[in-house]
């Protein structure tokens, strides 16, 4: 088996292991781009020649450590696959946990006032109230809405899930489905009838955000954000919140009681009488 053949092997076992299409994008650059550095057959390539590698990223592409980590999660992962610790044998970098960014609900409120296509005030408003990611929106179909219930297929680990909108949402987005034009079984489409993609959705996010004067940097993950800190901070369950949002483990949707914590501060000092002095 090459390099290319191991790749594709690679990139097969990723996809029925239930990665991401980006993901798997990622992956293939990061051990393609190393492979080529290296310059030799994957099974020769040494610990100290994939160091260089990560070397050369930090020193002269300037990658930061964070991305870095990623590029060795990449080559672990698939030197594992052919049951080899080359990449194995490569400290992690420390990274700093970085919390994520969320709106709060005035600027959700001035968010979703600001917009006047229907269509995408149904996405905007439908990101914040399920916390989908935005490949699960994208891949939505019109009957993946049942009531208030929203059916989530395949979405990441492959993990099917089920989601809820308020009747506000569900409103909006039955006048939108009404509305069409076309036959297509895609839940949100572009002009000329077809589904939209990741990316377009990134941009149309941004696009609302920015006219609507929200100086944060918003995206389809802010929402997902937004949905979750929300929830927390109006005492939900984080078990319930862990598979609203399809986390497989708790420890990734704890990060969101670090987010409450400047919350819970000012709750704190307007409720406690020695803190009103």
């Amino acid at each position: 088996m090459d390099n290319n053949e191991a790749v594709q092997s690679f990139m097969t076992d990723l996809a029925l292991r239930g990665y991401s299409k980006h993901t798997i994008k990622a992956y293939r650059i990061t051990v393609e781009r190393a492979l080529e550095y290296c310059g030799k057959h994957f099974k020769r390539v040494t610990t100290q020649d994939l160091k260089q590698f990560l070397l050369f990223l930090q020193r002269e592409k300037e990658c930061s450590l964070r991305s870095i980590h990623r590029h060795i999660n990449a080559l672990r992962t698939f030197y594992r696959l052919f049951e080899m610790d080359t990449a194995d044998k490569i400290q992690l970098p420390k990274v700093d946990k970085t919390l994520p960014t969320f709106l709060n609900f005035g600027e959700v409120e001035l968010l979703l006032s600001s917009i006047f296509n229907k269509r995408d005030l149904v996405i905007v408003r439908l990101l914040y109230a399920s916390g989908l990611r935005v490949s699960e929106l994208v891949a939505l179909d019109i009957d993946s809405i049942e009531g208030n219930q929203v059916q989530v297929k395949s979405g990441k680990g492959r993990k099917d899930r089920v989601v809820y909108v308020d009747d506000g949402t569900l409103t909006l987005l039955e006048e939108y489905i009404r509305e069409r034009k076309d036959s297509d079984c895609a839940l949100f489409v572009n002009r000329r009838g077809t589904r939209l993609t990741d990316r377009y959705v990134e941009i149309l996010v941004k696009r609302h955000a920015k006219r609507a004067g929200i100086k944060k940097k918003v995206t389809p993950h802010t929402l997902r954000h937004t949905f979750a800190t929300h929830l927390l901070q109006n005492q939900a369950n984080i078990m319930v919140i862990k598979d609203l949002l399809g986390h497989a483990s708790l420890s990734t949707t704890q990060i969101y009681t670090h987010v409450t914590d400047e919350y819970k501060k000012e709750i704190y000092e307007s409720a406690h009488p020695l803190s009103k002095g």
